[in-house]
């Protein structure tokens, strides 16, 4: 069931998300608003955008991954990303897969380590998007209560956290032995041992990155951040949606990280939905032109991610990336089985 729900539970979530988020929209003044916009310069800036994007994304991980004890070549690493932006358009997890393999094949790196650094790179990231998110507290309104409750559980989660990293329990530092006679304990006996040998190698990379770690993370990742903000604030003025620049790099990072969430195609739907709430009040036409401009987004990032991946998986194929991505896989998804049986 888990390899099913990774395939079609997104594009189940999109097709839902995307029903409600253009409920009660006029869809003439939708295709209006989106034949008005100046589309040419904005596929000619998605372009640059893209390329540019990839670069920052893969700075980001190059560097972290240089911390981690990883030598990778730069060059490398950018093909393996960009070529995985294909894979991640038909499964997110496939995309995952394929840097996890790549580590895994090239760096020599233990899947379970593997995952623990790619788990890293998008915990850092969500962290990054709601840290900003934080700062439209300072806005006021409606908006901004709204999201209040969300934010302050996510700075308590913070403190939290940085708790547990700087001292942590010792369960998570040293994993329960296995037992000579583990076929006569119980089965939940034995899924708690599992699960807590699976915690704590994900837990290890956090404890040895550290509260500075992290920080350093969040720096390095500030490039990528950058580039979608003034990305999408050019979108957003070429669909007349007259968002103020503070605006929008407040509230373009809860768009992102719900877009980001792995629950639906290319964020379909959910980043509708979220794009139409927080920038209705600004959109000269309505509705329709946010919504013009989050789909017209979309569909140009899902091109986008289709044509750097077409680009780079020649390269990506001769580095091995479908062999890494299949094995890298079959094998997390083994460890899955093993973990609910």
């Amino acid at each position: 069931m888990l390899p099913l729900l990774r395939r079609f539970g997104p594009l189940l979530v999109a097709a839902v998300a995307l029903a409600l988020a253009v409920r009660g929209i006029d869809l003439q003044k939708l295709a209006a608003a989106t034949r008005g916009a100046p589309l040419v310069p904005l596929i000619g800036v998605s372009a640059i955008a893209a390329l540019v994007n990839c670069a920052a994304d893969t700075f980001a991980m190059y560097y972290v991954f240089r911390w981690f004890g990883l030598h990778l070549r730069y060059v490398d690493l950018y093909t393996i990303r960009a070529a995985t932006y294909t894979l991640a358009v038909l499964n997110y997890h496939a995309g995952q897969a394929g840097i996890i393999g790549y580590l895994n094949r090239v760096g020599r790196v233990p899947l379970a380590r593997a995952s623990a650094y790619i788990l890293f790179i998008i915990g850092v990231w969500v962290a990054l998007l709601l840290l900003f998110a934080g700062g439209s507290l300072l806005l006021g309104g409606d908006k901004a209560r709204a999201l209040a409750p969300v934010l302050v559980a996510f700075f308590v989660g913070l403190i939290a956290y940085l708790i547990l990293i700087t001292w942590p329990p010792r369960f998570l530092l040293h994993p329960p032995a296995a037992s000579a006679d583990a076929g006569d304990e119980a089965p939940s006996q034995r899924l708690r041992s599992r699960l807590l040998r699976v915690l704590v190698n994900l837990w290890a990379p956090l404890h040895e990155a550290g509260a500075l770690g992290h920080l350093r993370a969040l720096v390095v990742r500030l490039p990528h951040l950058f580039v979608l903000l003034c990305w999408h604030y050019f979108a957003l003025r070429c669909f007349r949606v007259e968002v103020p620049p503070l605006v929008a790099a407040l509230y373009l990072p809860v768009v992102f990280a719900i877009a980001s969430l792995p629950i639906s195609v290319q964020g379909l739907g959910t980043s509708q939905i979220a794009a139409v709430y927080f920038f209705r009040d600004y959109a000269a036409a309505g509705d329709e032109s946010v919504l013009a401009y989050s789909l017209t987004m979309t569909a140009i990032a899902t091109a986008s991610n289709l044509g750097m991946g077409l680009l780079f998986l020649g390269r990506g194929a001769r580095l091995g990336l479908r062999d890494m991505a299949e094995s890298a896989s079959r094998e997390l998804d083994q460890s899955d089985t093993q973990r609910a049986s």
